[in-house]
């Protein structure tokens, strides 16, 4: 049984267990709800709920921020997908109009909101260690919405969950401001958060918050220009050395549609449940990339044929990489996991055509603004339930943070730091020792940046990583120039300047 999930809006309390079943709440009953200590746990589940919105679809986060860089691309196919805001995350040509950018700017503000409001109500209560417990887990939720505002846009209006006279502006969290802040917030939660052996699957634990903080120091000369490579490395140190978790010894076990029970045993430090079987579904993962024709099980609509990867990330790899391709379940599915290049077949083995009866053959080369069918490398990390009928409802657990990235973190911050021996055994032991290719004998920045995408992608963390690496302004097949070094934070969208005025757009837009 997985936990009970709260959503706030106002003072209207929609409760979600176990069963789906959903009681709506008067605003009395309600009142009962939020004064009641018992009730710790509903209340603090709206923010946990917030989670699954980063692994928004085609329109949301996800396929947002991921779309600005080389790992994915939603090409134009004929009058399918033609989406001007879209295509302009690819071409890096995004204003601040751009619909897709305001949804991902909209759901960070919604994530620190619904986390104010459980705090509010949460402070209210007498002190207890309890108490204690869940306003830090709420507090690393909003300091992980903070931090994605930080990153992407560089500034954001904030107000603290005591201030609630709505008539006065909120406070404008510049850079470097944002970074202090959310460095003091988690150096205040990690000692009142617990280890994950004493806490359920999917809470937020100690090593989150210290995972986090390894996050904002891996990039604090991109965001105030200082270094903070000890910082890194004491961060990780510290969620390495506790003992609470381990390197898979399966990669793709960890990406399967159960693969909750995996990620709790081994790399999970903090993951989003889904369960499609209690109406907590996650991501399109595999239905907006597959082909109209690619089928399965009782999913019998077919694929929307969307996203690709580009030509670029494809030619980083090495394709006898294990995590490249797994056909563990191409008996069940017709198609592997990892990435789909070639003809593509059904699952009874039979080579699949397009809608217009040409060999549906997936390939790297694709056009932003007007693809065939078959053209893009499609990836598929997180494998659907083969006997689903909607591959939109996933229920794969998405780990948002997880083992393998605390030691890549490591070795980066090892290396920038003069130390090549120690970074070469921590990417030597995942590259080599768990996932069983060739061991580096020498680093440079390209093979760190290359392991990275190696390792997690898909996982939406590919943006800050070319920034940080200076690759995310380089030109690709989708976009032939060096985008503009203003356009490496994106625009704040002009709806959010027209309702602050204190709000002021980024320099260049």
């Amino acid at each position: 049984m997985k936990k009970i999930y709260i959503l706030v809006t106002a003072l209207t309390l929609s409760l979600t267990a176990c069963s789906v079943n959903e009681e709506i709440l008067d605003e009395a009953n309600g009142g009962n709800v939020v004064s009641d200590s018992k009730n710790m746990e509903m209340i603090a589940a709206p923010a946990y709920a917030y989670l699954r919105d980063l692994q928004g679809g085609s329109s949301g986060v996800w396929g947002t921020v991921l779309a600005t860089t080389d790992e994915l691309a939603w090409p134009g196919r004929g009058a399918d997908w033609q989406s001007p805001d879209r295509q302009a995350l690819s071409t890096h040509t995004y204003t601040p109009t751009n619909s897709n950018i305001k949804n991902t700017w909209n759901s960070f503000l919604i994530g620190i909101n619904k986390s104010n409001i459980s705090l509010k109500y949460l402070s209210a209560f007498p002190q207890s260690e309890k108490k204690d417990g869940y306003m830090a887990e709420i507090r690393f939720i909003r300091a992980l919405c903070m931090f994605k505002l930080m990153d992407n846009f560089g500034k954001f209006p904030f107000r603290e969950y005591t201030e609630i006279d709505f008539s006065k502006s909120p406070v404008i969290l510049k850079r470097e401001q944002a970074v202090e802040r959310i460095i003091k917030e988690l150096n205040e939660i990690i000692p009142l958060l617990k280890n994950k052996s004493d806490i359920p699957y999917g809470r937020v634990s100690k090593a989150a918050a210290q995972m986090l903080l390894a996050h904002v120091y891996l990039n604090h000369e991109v965001y105030t220009g200082k270094t903070k490579w000890a910082e890194t490395i004491k961060a990780c140190d510290d969620i390495i050395n506790s003992g609470q978790y381990k390197i898979a010894d399966d990669y793709w076990k960890l990406f399967q549609f159960d693969n909750a029970a995996y990620l709790q045993s081994t790399e999970s430090i903090l993951s989003v449940i889904y369960d499609e079987t209690n109406g907590l579904t996650g991501s399109e993962w595999v239905r907006i990339t597959i082909h109209y024709n690619q089928k399965f099980g009782n999913f019998t609509a077919g694929g929307n044929n969307g996203c690709c990867t580009t030509p670029a990330f494809v030619n980083t790899w090495d394709e006898s990489d294990q995590r490249f391709s797994d056909r563990r379940l191409i008996g069940q599915l017709g198609f592997n996991q990892g990435f789909l290049i070639g003809q593509q077949y059904s699952v009874a083995g039979v080579a699949l055509t397009t809608r217009d009866n040409k060999p549906l053959i997936f390939t790297k080369d694709f056009s932003i603004a007007n693809s065939t069918e078959a053209q893009g490398v499609r990836i598929v990390k997180f494998a659907p339930n083969p006997p689903t009928t909607n591959t939109g409802a996933a229920g794969n657990d998405f780990p948002l943070y997880r083992l393998s990235d605390t030691y890549l973190i490591r070795a980066e911050a090892k290396f920038r730091a003069g130390d090549e021996a120690s970074a070469l055994e921590d990417i030597n032991y995942i590259r080599n020792t768990k996932r069983g290719q060739p061991a580096y004998t020498s680093l440079d920045l390209d093979k760190i940046l290359n392991e990275r995408g190696y390792e997690l992608y898909w996982e939406g963390g590919r943006r800050t990583d070319l920034i940080r690496f200076n690759k995310y302004r380089a030109p690709r097949a989708e976009k032939n120039f060096e985008t503009p070094a203003h356009m490496v934070l994106l625009p704040i969208p002009i709806s959010a300047i027209e309702a602050n005025p204190d709000l002021l757009p980024n320099n260049g837009y």
